[in-house]
């Protein structure tokens, strides 16, 4: 829907003015067309659209193996970011896809799913709805029963800006919640060296590219937080990257401790800018880099189900 929007309104139609960073782009040759295997931030990359849902993709971006999985060079799951729509409305599409046996990339399998956050043309960013293998589909509302994980409002800033929302999971996009949880959620932008890697030779480097952090902390100040959720979002490539931390004063999370070890030993998340603890007593338990770099022209998951497009 959003392709034929742009498409009938020309050239000089505005894009929502977070689209760089949540939405990834093609590489395009002088006759317009996506390069295959192309990537936007490296050099011959002058000309570029977003990608939509439904298009063949040059590239796909998936997360890094722990250093024990040679076996698995292209990660365990993949994840797109590209233009489409939830219930009508635009939207960045962001897909969870597993690859790793039984399951099979660019196949719905148990557990596949994503994160949708409608484009609004000048406002915030949030993200509506997630699907999982464990919970399904969820809706986050906010109190006015609008998307209500919040991710950052233009302009962005290159200092930290914030804002306690108030945030409630539900069943359905027209199920307001009774009661909200507060949530103090962060955002900057900053220019940094973003670690991928090559998945079919397993070469690394850095790339300097322009990003979103987003912080999502569990409580209406960091100190009194449970967890952090971390998100990068990268302009040209969309979602690179998600941290879940847990601070060890107040959380309650089984396995903590064997959790941040076993993540810290397998290698899976490079060290990143702007990726350090809050403090001493947080633990990273949890991440995903999606900077482990297909060029093999593929498709995407096909998410989310027709009905909520």
């Amino acid at each position: 829907m959003f392709g034929l929007l742009l498409a009938l309104a020309g050239p000089a139609a505005a894009e929502p003015p977070l689209t760089g960073y949540l939405v990834q782009s093609a590489c395009l040759d002088e006759a317009g067309t996506p390069i295959p295997g192309r990537l936007p931030f490296e050099p011959g990359c002058d000309r570029t659209r977003p990608l939509r849902i439904g298009e063949p993709l040059p590239y796909r971006k998936h997360d890094w193996p722990g250093t024990a999985e040679a076996a698995l060079p292209q990660g365990y799951q993949a994840s797109d970011s590209l233009l489409g729509s939830l219930r009508g409305v635009p939207a960045a599409i962001q897909t969870f896809d597993f690859g790793n046996a039984p399951r099979a990339f660019g196949r719905q399998d148990p557990g596949d799913g994503g994160q949708v956050i409608p484009l609004p043309p000048g406002g915030e960013a949030a993200v509506a709805m997630t699907e999982d293998g464990g919970g399904g589909a969820q809706w986050f509302q906010s109190a006015e029963c609008r998307p209500g994980w919040l991710v950052a409002i233009p302009p962005l800033p290159t200092e930290w800006q914030q804002r306690l929302v108030g945030l409630a999971i539900t069943t359905g996009p027209e199920a307001c919640p009774a009661r909200v949880n507060p949530s103090l959620t962060r955002w900057r932008r900053a220019a940094i060296d973003l670690p991928w890697r090559e998945a079919a030779d397993g070469r690394t480097g850095a790339a300097r590219v322009e990003v979103l952090v987003s912080e999502h902390f569990s409580g209406t100040a960091i100190p009194l937080a449970d967890h952090l959720e971390r998100f990068w979002f990268a302009q040209g490539l969309g979602l690179v990257r998600w941290e879940r931390w847990e601070n060890a004063a107040r959380s309650a999370l089984a396995g903590r401790d064997a959790m941040a070890e076993l993540m810290a030993r397998s290698r899976r998340c490079p060290p990143i800018a702007h990726g350090e603890a809050p403090d001493a007593r947080w633990q990273m338990v949890d991440c995903r880099s999606w900077t482990n770099m297909v060029r093999a022209p593929s498709a995407a998951l096909d998410w989310p189900a027709p009905e909520l497009r």
